[in-house]
Parts: structure tokens; C-alpha cells; sequence
């Protein structure tokens, strides 16, 4: 692909979302069916896209709460994309693969928008229902749940080498009166029996559980822990993900399946 085209590749995550012109818009339409690598991009993102919204009322994201979780993605994505123009061999091929490498990021980046409305969604109104000792306000009154913003953004990395495509994202989550900590991960293996994936914080060498979740057997390895913050700060060096063999462990007994880069 020439080198005037790619501008026209990097379109596609923001005609998925919306964050593009109508002329971006429509010249990614037109380059769309002679580029293999944006249809096959396109094709994955649809995918993660339709898979957080099965089962699920539709809910358009605040457009402040997309642009601060696209702008805190985007920090962590570039200094990812720097290191790998640095390492950038010569070849075509090459320069094709790290793109996609690229885009796997993105990929991960573009699920975490409506992950992150859901999750805050569902903690918030819990929230507000136990301080006003009623039932949480149902989406007719979703004005009365303040906006939201993301914190902290950090990627994940697949550990595990049956699972060298999966990804993932975990955020803090901020909407002024109350914080969420909200990990996703797509691509990961399906979980068995009591089987759990558990969160691990690191800080100065010692780990703390931050929760755990399971994946279904499934094709897309769909994975997501959302825990409510209560002290001031949530501090740590490090994210881990371990497959375990229960849900109770309050030390790691399996392999390390995600860290944080």
C-alpha cells in the first residue's frame, strides 16, 4: 500500500466511533473496499462493537465521556506505536504487521467506550440508590447520573501463548462523586467450572486481589471486572491477570494470563 493512503487506513477506528468529518467519512467509505487490511480491521471492530452490545438496551455514550476515553487510550497508544516505528524493518510486510499490531490496540481502546459507560452505568446508580434509599433511577432518568470521565488508561498484554492475540484495557473511572476501577479483556480463554481470571495490583512488591471474573465459552473471549473505589487513592506499579482455580485465592496460584505494559 502506497504511503499516501494511509492516512485513509488510520480512519477507520474514528468512522467506527464517530470522531471523523463527513468528508473523512465518506473517502474511508470509498478506500474501504480496496484496502484487504481496513476491511479486516473494520470486520473486528464491528465484532467487539455488537459483542458489548448484546443483550442490552442501546445507549448512545455522552460525547464528553468518548473523547476522554479515546484521549486517555490515545497517550498510551502513541508511546506503544513509537517503540514500534523504531523497530521497523525496511519491508512492506513488515510495516503491514505492525500496523495491525497497532490496531489490535485500538481495538481494545474502541470496546473500552462502551465498557466504561456500562460499567460506570450500573455502579453509579447503585450508588445513588443507596444514598437516597430508592431504587436506582432507570435509564428515563439517566439525566440524573452525572457525567463521567476516564482517569487512567492502561493496556494489557496477552501472557499466555494460547492466547498471543488477546488484549485488553483497565481504567479509573471518575464521574466526581464516586470512582470505578473497570478491567476488560477480549480474545482471553474461556473459563471452566469454578475456574476465575483474578485481577492483582502490584505496589512495592506486594499483591492485592482486585476482584474476579469469568469468560464464557464463547468465540470472543469477552472478560469484564468492575469494582467500586472507596479510599482516596488507588495505588499501584503494576496490573496482573491470573487464571485461578476458584474465586477465593487472596494470593496468585496460577499462570499470569495479562499484564500491563
Amino acid at each position: 500500500m502506497h504511503d499516501k493512503q494511509k492516512p485513509l487506513c488510520d480512519l477507520c477506528l474514528s468512522v467506527m466511533t464517530g470522531e471523523c468529518s463527513e468528508e473523512e467519512r465518506l473517502a474511508f467509505e470509498r478506500h474501504l473496499p480496496r484496502c484487504e487490511a481496513c476491511r479486516a480491521e473494520w470486520n473486528d471492530l464491528q465484532l467487539a462493537w455488537g459483542a458489548l452490545y448484546a443483550d442490552m438496551d442501546k445507549i448512545e455514550p455522552p460525547e464528553d465521556l468518548k473523547r476522554q476515553v479515546m484521549n486517555a487510550a490515545l497517550e498510551a497508544d502513541l508511546a506503544l506505536a513509537e517503540e514500534d516505528r523504531r523497530r521497523e524493518a525496511d519491508s512492506v510486510q513488515r510495516r503491514r504487521n505492525n500496523r495491525r499490531k497497532g490496531r489490535s490496540r485500538w481495538l481494545a481502546v474502541s470496546a473500552s467506550v462502551l465498557l466504561v459507560l456500562l460499567a460506570a452505568s450500573s455502579a453509579w446508580n447503585y450508588k445513588l440508590a443507596r444514598d437516597n434509599g430508592a431504587a436506582p433511577p432507570p435509564i428515563e432518568r439517566a439525566l440524573s447520573v452525572p457525567a463521567s470521565q476516564v482517569k487512567l488508561a492502561v493496556p494489557l498484554q496477552s501472557q499466555a501463548p494460547e492466547a498471543s492475540k488477546a488484549f485488553g484495557i483497565a481504567c479509573i473511572v471518575d464521574n466526581g462523586k464516586s470512582r470505578q476501577f473497570v478491567v476488560y479483556v477480549y480474545g482471553a480463554s474461556p473459563t471452566s467450572g469454578e475456574e476465575a481470571y483474578q485481577v492483582w495490583l502490584l505496589k512495592d512488591g506486594v499483591r492485592k486481589s482486585a476482584g474476579t471474573f469469568r469468560v464464557t465459552d464463547d468465540d470472543q473471549g469477552l472478560g469484564v471486572l468492575a469494582m467500586p473505589i472507596e479510599a482516596a487513592n488507588l495505588d499501584f506499579d503494576k496490573i496482573g491477570i491470573t487464571l485461578e482455580p476458584d474465586d477465593r485465592g487472596d494470593q496468585p496460584r496460577g499462570a499470569k494470563m495479562f499484564g500491563s505494559v
